[in-house]
């Protein structure tokens, strides 16, 4: 039986505990190949839009209607390429909103052959450079092209993609986006059970809040994949509401959470 309880037990450990639940965090660090994680998405993201007729990759992607899904595949395309070639956002560009918009327009009459031949070009060398930089800086982009290539399926009506191992890396950069920013504002704790596993997040003093779901959806919560209403139907407990103002604060890039449900 797991037992619940709110506590204050030093630095970056207060808010409801778990008894009896790891973290597996720590043992994904130490062994997982985060280049060849996103070369795994990388992959099915490609097979997936070479079957795709015009009319499909014209659709406007939910989770981004800004984009269709050709936009979005220029837009992992052209991030891989300047990652490589070392072209980052202006230090005024908050989010890298005007960078990655760049990444797309760039490539607005490609052909998704054309797109898919740029990207098998460079992933060798960004999948080495997700190994060189470790294991935070890799779990960011596999949690980038996974979101990307969910929205994609799920735009155009297939199943997700919920493989264990990808969840749980990506979920894990996510993770540690808002332990950093609970941190930094001072709010207080937040306790996630994702499946079999815990983490503790934020300082040591304020708000106590506690969430429990399966990893996908803590998933597609955190990476603003759900409305507020999908968001408040999970398990919680505690200051929820606090909690999501200021997650919807810290949301950059032209993210926020959505108006509709996204249902997947």
């Amino acid at each position: 039986m797991l037992h619940h309880r709110c506590f204050v037990a030093g630095p970056r450990r207060a808010g409801w505990y778990t008894e009896g639940v790891d973290d597996g965090r720590s043992a994904r660090q130490a062994s997982v190949d985060t280049g060849a994680l996103y070369e795994r998405v990388r992959r099915d993201f490609v097979a997936v839009v070479e079957a795709l007729p015009d009319e499909q990759l014209d659709r406007r992607v939910l989770a981004t209607p800004a984009w269709s899904v050709r936009d979005v595949l220029a837009h992992v395309v052209g991030l891989a390429a300047d990652l490589n070639a070392q072209r980052f956002p202006e230090p005024d560009d908050v989010g890298g909103v005007a960078w990655a918009d760049h990444q797309v327009e760039l490539r607005r009459t490609w052909t998704v052959v054309e797109l898919t031949a740029e990207w098998e070009r460079e992933a060798a060398t960004f999948e080495d450079g997700l190994r060189a930089f470790g294991y935070e800086f890799g779990s960011h982009f596999v949690a980038d092209v996974h979101a990307h290539q969910q929205d994609v399926r799920n735009t155009v009506g297939l199943p997700p993609d919920s493989d264990e191992l990808t969840v749980a890396v990506a979920l894990d950069h996510y993770l540690g986006f808002i332990d950093e920013l609970l941190a930094d504002a001072k709010w207080g704790a937040l306790e996630v059970v994702a499946g079999t596993e815990v983490r503790q997040l934020g300082a040591s003093e304020g708000h106590c809040a506690r969430v429990r779901a399966a990893p996908f959806e803590l998933l597609r919560a955190f990476s603003a994949r759900r409305s507020v209403r999908q968001v408040l139907a999970l398990d919680w407990d505690g200051d929820v509401h606090g909690l999501l103002a200021l997650l919807q604060t810290g949301f950059g890039g032209g993210y926020s959470f959505p108006m509709a449900d996204l249902d997947e």
